[in-house]
């Protein structure tokens, strides 16, 4: 019981100790730059003085086209890790959704060659394969 005791009281004590003031310095935007026009194209960018650096520009896919308009993005953002790394990454937005690119940003591993030729094998014999709402009666 005592230990109990004692346990709850030194997690109340670090409870109420979190409560804290950290400052933060101030870090100045040394660029920035924005562009923008009717037809949906845009520019944007600014560089921060601890040098984060960020750009971006776009435009409408098919503008004026009502069901068929799409935003379409690309650009790119660096900074330094708090190791002292520098961190760079690209990326597109279209219709084929947001892909970023970066060194450090994890990649599957390639697919083993025995499933790679698996689905090549299956992919050239379709007719091989029955049609699954036939064998299947709803059991």
């Amino acid at each position: 019981m005592k230990l109990f005791i004692a346990l709850s009281a030194m997690m109340a004590m670090a409870a109420a100790g979190g409560d804290h003031y950290v400052e933060h310095k101030h870090i100045p935007i040394v660029h920035s730059e924005l562009l923008q026009n009717s037809n949906g194209q845009f520019k944007y960018g600014y560089e921060s003085g601890n040098g984060i650096q960020v750009q971006e520009e776009g435009h409408v896919k098919n503008f004026g086209q009502k069901d068929h308009e799409i935003n379409v993005a690309h650009g790119s953002y660096s900074y330094v890790d708090p190791h002292g790394v520098p961190v760079s990454v690209s990326y597109v937005a279209d219709e084929n959704g947001f892909q970023a690119h970066g060194s450090h940003i994890p990649t599957a591993p390639p697919l083993p060659k025995e499933l790679v030729e698996a689905y090549a094998k299956v992919g050239s014999h379709p007719e091989a394969h029955h049609d699954e709402t036939e064998s299947y009666k709803g059991h």
